[in-house]
């Protein structure tokens, strides 16, 4: 489980820094870096475990365009990621508590094409958590560059080729083989870590991918858009069977589903051989066979989500509440918080017998819903404001905490205040912060 993430200089973050419980909903108005906050993690994650070259080309932007623009607008030539995670280590009741970090750079080296460079990574043993119970950090700070890991286990990875041709490896696969000589130990740090990281999934879901049926023998992962869904809900039901699930996690899916959408009694994932291709078709209380492409966009929405939610990893998702009647938007964030990890809980297992990663949900909204039905613990604010650089205003993206009923807004170790009933009430209204 992913349990903070520090940002400075990608898009709109300046020394940003946000712990991350099982279950969080970020909410804010438009253009305050909630997207930019998911495009951050997706990018990470993905240049880690399948390269820079393709993590440029899954989030939004060019790669100049990814490095943070100042208020004079030059643009910074650095970028820096940490990722700290929680991860499931036997004996069950354990974890390891490990920080990932990557330094990139802008380059344009004399006599080849100009592009992002990777500076250094690195993974860093945190203390130890031998109870499951064990606290995880509640203030968010900002990024602190002059912490000292003295003292801690370091493992300093390589770089990897700047190179783009042919396409980069993920920077943690190219760390394998020189990390693999180590030791077994240092090995299995850097698999878990990956795990974790490619089981990042981002979902900015559209209708007309969501209609589209897969081919047999396709994808097996359903995309950001939410394209080959049939196939993903087919691997789910293939790889999660057990003799108490035999049609594997479907089942709990199509009853969430229902509890959702009270217009659908249920679904069911055809394969076509003669038309080589899978896709769904749902049941009411008064018609069958309804295809996908008749379905409501906000039905097939829920369930790209459910999917998602029922399976290892973390799932980010884009504004569920788009298509989304507001009570069921409610529903979907109770069952949201019922999915993810109990970190008071044994951990879970699938019916291979291997440990999950933990599951974990971060959603982004700007639904007032989201204030009554989800704690404020498990809610983020973020807005923009103005820093100083060298003299120049930059805006930049912060992050806040809800103030507690009759608490402080100024809390020990948080950068900035908290929010305040005020500020809520304008959201809830729809009034937007004056600049």
């Amino acid at each position: 489980m992913i349990t903070r993430i520090e940002i400075d200089g990608f898009k709109s973050f300046e020394n940003f820094a946000l712990d991350l419980p099982p279950f969080l909903v970020l909410i804010g108005t438009n253009a305050s870096g909630k997207s930019n906050l998911l495009d951050a993690l997706t990018f990470v994650a993905t240049a880690a475990t399948r390269g820079v070259d393709t993590a440029v080309a899954e989030v939004r932007g060019d790669a100049r365009g990814l490095f943070r623009r100042r208020g004079d607008g030059a643009r910074v030539d650095r970028m820096r990621f940490a990722v700290e995670f929680l991860l499931t280590q036997l004996p069950p009741n354990r974890h390891s508590r490990w920080r990932y970090e990557l330094d990139l750079v802008w380059e344009e080296p004399e006599g080849e094409i100009e592009g992002i460079a990777v500076r250094a990574q690195r993974l860093i043993a945190l203390p130890f958590a031998i109870e499951r119970r064990a606290p995880l950090p509640s203030a968010t700070t900002e990024w602190d560059e002059s912490t000292s890991w003295e003292g801690r286990r370091v493992l300093e990875l390589p770089a990897g080729s700047n190179s783009g041709y042919p396409a980069r490896p993920g920077l943690l696969e190219a760390a394998f083989l020189e990390v693999a000589e180590r030791g077994a130990d240092d090995r299995a740090v850097l698999q878990d870590v990956w795990g974790e990281l490619a089981n990042v999934r981002f979902l900015h879901l559209e209708a007309s991918a969501l209609r589209l049926p897969s081919e047999l023998g396709g994808p097996q992962r359903m995309d950001a858009t939410g394209r080959d869904l049939p196939n993903y809900l087919r691997t789910l039901a293939k790889k999660q069977v057990s003799e108490d699930r035999p049609f594997g996690r479907i089942g709990e899916i199509k009853m969430h589903l229902v509890g959702l959408v009270r217009e659908i009694s249920d679904f069911d994932i055809v394969e076509d051989v003669r038309r080589r291709d899978v896709r769904l078709e749902f049941s009411s209380p008064y018609e069958h066979g309804l295809g996908a492409e008749f379905a409501s966009d906000g039905t097939l929405r829920l369930l790209a989500i459910l999917a998602s939610l029922h399976d290892r990893g973390v799932t980010a998702v884009e504004e569920p509440e788009n298509g989304v009647f507001p009570e069921r938007l409610r529903l979907l964030l109770g069952m949201a918080k019922d999915l993810v990890v109990d970190l008071h809980g044994p951990p879970k297992r699938d019916p291979s017998r291997e440990w999950w990663p933990q599951q974990q949900v971060i959603f982004t909204s700007h639904s007032p819903v989201v204030l009554d039905a989800v704690p404020y613990e498990n809610i983020a604010f973020l807005d923009m404001t103005t820093v100083i650089e060298d003299g120049v205003p930059s805006r930049v993206s912060r992050v806040r905490r809800l103030r507690e009923d009759a608490g402080p807004v100024r809390v020990e170790g948080e950068r900035w205040p908290r929010v305040t009933d005020s500020e809520l009430d304008r959201f809830r209204a729809g009034v937007e912060e004056p600049v």
